[in-house]
């Protein structure tokens, strides 16, 4: 376990953050050119936050961490009100984490739930802060999280959901993807539109408080019908081209 003492020796020395390794992509094309299914490379680079709509941004901000332009890495606040609802309730219910503790343990951690694990994850949060702009660890961010259906990254997830590059998402559409983060499951929108609905509304009451949008934005986002886009005719023989990008890698790998 990782003592009082170790964490405030690598608070005062942090670690130096790992290198991101990124796997090559393959693309599997049928022979008229059409794709059949990508494999590989799930991260594409940081996204560059000030390419996008600023409603999309804010949209994370609002709902996963209203602190993050003020805060060096963790929020005190929303740690201790996390607690007393923890306590509350009997059991931990409520997470505390920054959207940069979530890049840290995204980049650099595992899942696991131990103090060591959350006392690292503190740290590099801290390191990350201290070496890269709000942009930069939001576009990391960005790129990096899951959105379900096997979308890594807003830009993957912008395509499979709304068939579209994120830079030309529309607020509600920003929304929705916000809303995901919850739980890319329960909020998927293409297999949970009822539950992403629900929540694409929260996460458009949260933008209204924090000054993103205005009271009449929320309205006219809401009016707009939810148009997801539908899963490809392919989708349903995808575990052929997990199988099939086993041989491929393992036959490139033979000949390099």
């Amino acid at each position: 376990m990782l003592t009082l003492l170790a964490l405030g020796s690598l608070l005062a020395q942090p670690p130096q953050l790992p290198p991101i390794r990124r796997d090559p992509q393959i693309t599997y094309l049928d022979r008229s050119g059409a794709v059949l299914g990508t494999r590989g490379g799930r991260f594409g680079p940081p996204v560059d936050v000030a390419k996008l709509p600023p409603y999309v941004p804010a949209a994370f901000v609002a709902i996963e961490d209203r602190r993050f332009y003020s805060h060096g890495g963790f929020d005190t606040l929303g740690m201790a009100r996390a607690l007393v609802a923890d306590l509350g309730a009997g059991h931990a219910s409520q997470g505390a984490s920054t959207l940069t503790q979530q890049l840290a343990r995204n980049l650099f951690l595992s899942a696991d739930r131990t103090l060591e694990r959350k006392a690292l994850e503190l740290v590099y949060a801290v390191e990350l802060e201290r070496k890269y702009t709000k942009a930069q660890i939001l576009g990391l961010y960005l790129s990096r999280v899951y959105f379900g259906s096997g979308a890594y990254g807003i830009e993957a997830a912008s395509q499979r959901y709304y068939d579209k590059p994120a830079a030309r998402l529309t607020l509600r559409e920003a929304a929705s993807l916000a809303a995901v983060m919850k739980s890319p499951t329960d909020y998927d929108p293409a297999e949970q539109p009822a539950r992403s609905a629900e929540r694409t509304r929260l996460v458009l009451d949260a933008m209204v408080e924090t000054g993103a949008i205005t009271p009449r934005q929320r309205a006219r986002a809401l009016a707009q019908p939810a148009r997801v886009a539908k899963r490809g005719p392919q989708e349903p023989a995808q575990y052929f081209f997990d199988w099939l990008d086993g041989q491929v890698r393992a036959e490139l790998g033979a000949r390099s």
